[in-house]
C-alpha cells in the first residue's frame, strides 16, 4: 500500500515533521521485511514514501525558514523600541527577545512532552552564537561571544567575564594542537639593511608545538519537579544559576589553572608571562606600565582583570576632595581614564594585590561543546521525593599563543 497521510492544509511545522517521522518509519518497516514476502508493489510503495519525504522535506526548511524570519522580526521590532528608550530601558525591554541558555532549553523540541512525563533524562545542547545576550543599544547589533561590551559614553552595565575579552572558537578535537611563537622580540630584527648584489640576510623563527587539552567543567542543583512544568522558573534556574556557576569556575581555570588533569593551564601558569611591580597607591599608573610593557613587544592591551577590592579601592582613591584618583571627571569618564580605556573584568578570581592586563589575541578559549543540560530524576532517592537533578556542563580548552602578550602585574591600591 503506498504511503499516504492525511495532511491538512493548516498542518505547521510540528505536525510535518510527524509525517516526515511517520514516512521514515515506513520506508524502515518496508524494507525489514524478508524479500521473498514483498508486496509486487513494494517499488512503488518504496517510491511513495521517498517521494513525500522529498516533498515536504522541502516543506519544512520553508516552514523553518519562515519561523526564523518571523523570530529575526520579533527581535529587530524588541530593539527598535529598545533602542528609542535608550541605554536605560534596552536590557529590559531585549529580555523576551533574548536568546539565552535557559529559553532554548525549555523551547527545545520535544521539552514539553517530556516535562508531561517526567520520566529518563532529557538532553539539550544550549549555548548558540549569541549566548551571551549582550546587545549594543546605541547600535542595536547582537555581539558574538568572546566580544566584550561598553556602551559608548556610558559605565560598564554588566559584568564581564575573562572569555568576554577572549578569542572563543569551535572545535571538534580533544586536545588542540597550536603553534606558540618563541623569542619573538630577538628574531623579528632579523631583517637588515642590504647592499646590492650582496646576500640577503635569513630571518630565524623559533616555534614550539604546544596542545591545549579538553577539559570538563560541571554543576547540578536540585530542583523539585513541579519546576519542570513551570519553564519560566527552569529557565531562570539555568539562566541565573547553572550558568553563572559554569563561568565562575572556568573563569578560575583560564586566569589560575594549575595544567594537571582535570585543570586547564591558565594564563598566570603558563611560561613566559611577563611581571610588573607596583607603583605603590598608584593603581592606575601600574596598569599603564605594563601597558607598556604588552605594546613593547607588539601586542596591543585592551583588558585588564583584577580583584574587585582592589578596583574600587583605587577607584575611591581619595583625592582633595573628591574620590576621583585625581582624575577629576564624572563616573564614566573616570573609569575610563582609571583603566586607560580597557575593559577592566571585575573578579574574585584574581586575588587581591594582582592584576592581569592582557590582549585578547594572546589567547584562545576552545569549545568542544557548548554548556549541554540535562534533568533527571535518576539521582539518589529524588523518584520517590519528586525531586529532579538539574545538571550543566561543558567541555573546553585554553591556548595561550603569546605569553608575554600578558603581564602578571602586582598592585597597591
Amino acid at each position: 500500500m503506498p504511503y499516504a497521510p492525511t495532511v491538512k492544509a493548516e498542518d505547521g511545522l510540528p505536525e510535518i515533521r510527524q509525517h516526515l517521522a511517520g514516512a521514515g518509519e515506513y520506508l524502515r518497516d518496508l524494507r525489514a521485511g524478508p524479500e521473498d514476502k514483498r508486496p509486487p508493489t513494494y517499488a512503488d510503495d518504496l517510491r511513495s514514501a521517498v517521494d513525500f519525504i522529498h516533498m515536504f522535506d522541502s516543506i519544512e526548511k520553508a516552514l523553518e525558514a519562515g519561523e526564523r524570519a518571523a523570530q529575526a522580526e520579533a527581535r529587530t521590532k524588541a530593539e527598535a523600541a529598545a533602542k528609542a528608550k535608550g541605554p536605560t530601558g534596552a536590557f529590559a525591554e531585549l529580555e523576551e527577545a533574548r536568546i539565552s541558555a535557559g529559553r532554548e532549553f525549555v523551547a527545545a523540541e520535544g521539552y514539553e512532552e517530556w516535562a508531561a512525563k517526567q520520566r529518563g533524562t532529557f538532553e539539550v545542547e544550549v549555548r548558540t552564537l549569541i549566548d551571551s545576550g549582550v546587545v549594543d543599544p546605541a547600535g542595536g547589533v547582537w555581539r558574538p561571544v568572546g566580544t566584550p561590551y561598553m556602551a559608548a559614553g556610558t559605565a560598564r552595565q554588566i559584568r564581564l567575564f575573562i572569555r568576554d575579552v577572549l578569542s572563543v572558537q569551535q572545535t571538534g578535537l580533544a586536545s588542540v594542537p597550536y603553534i606558540r611563537e618563541v623569542n619573538a622580540l630577538t628574531n623579528e630584527a632579523g631583517a637588515l639593511m642590504t647592499s646590492e648584489g650582496s646576500a640577503k640576510p635569513e630571518v630565524v623563527m623559533q616555534f614550539t608545538q604546544v596542545d591545549a587539552p579538553i577539559r570538563k567543567i560541571a554543576a547540578w542543583i536540585p530542583a523539585t519537579s513541579e519546576i519542570l512544568a513551570d519553564a519560566p522558573t527552569l529557565r531562570g534556574y539555568i539562566d541565573n544559576r547553572l550558568r553563572y556557576m559554569l563561568m565562575l569556575r572556568e573563569e578560575a581555570q583560564v586566569l589560575n589553572g594549575n595544567g594537571t588533569a582535570p585543570n586547564l593551564r591558565g594564563i598566570l601558569q603558563t611560561v613566559g608571562v611577563q611581571t610588573r611591580a607596583a607603583v605603590a597607591t598608584d593603581l592606575p599608573g601600574t596598569i599603564g606600565l605594563a601597558i607598556g610593557l604588552v605594546e613593547n613587544v607588539d601586542g596591543e592591551a585592551n583588558f585588564v582583570a583584577l580583584n574587585p577590592l582592589d578596583y574600587w579601592a583605587g577607584m575611591t582613591r581619595r583625592q582633595a576632595n573628591q574620590f576621583d584618583n585625581g582624575f577629576g571627571g564624572s563616573a564614566p569618564a573616570q573609569q575610563e581614564a582609571f583603566t586607560w580605556g580597557l575593559a577592566a573584568v571585575r573578579t574574585r578570581s584574581m586575588v587581591a594585590g594582582k592584576a592581569l592586563v592582557g590582549s585578547s589575541m594572546g589567547a584562545t578559549i576552545f569549545e568542544r561543546e557548548g554548556v549541554t543540560v540535562r534533568v533527571g530524576d535518576q539521582h539518589n532517592d529524588y523518584f520517590v521525593k519528586n525531586l529532579v537533578a538539574i545538571l550543566a556542563e561543558e567541555r573546553i580548552g585554553l591556548a595561550v599563543h603569546r605569553p608575554d602578550w600578558f603581564v602578571d602585574t602586582t598592585v597597591t591600591p
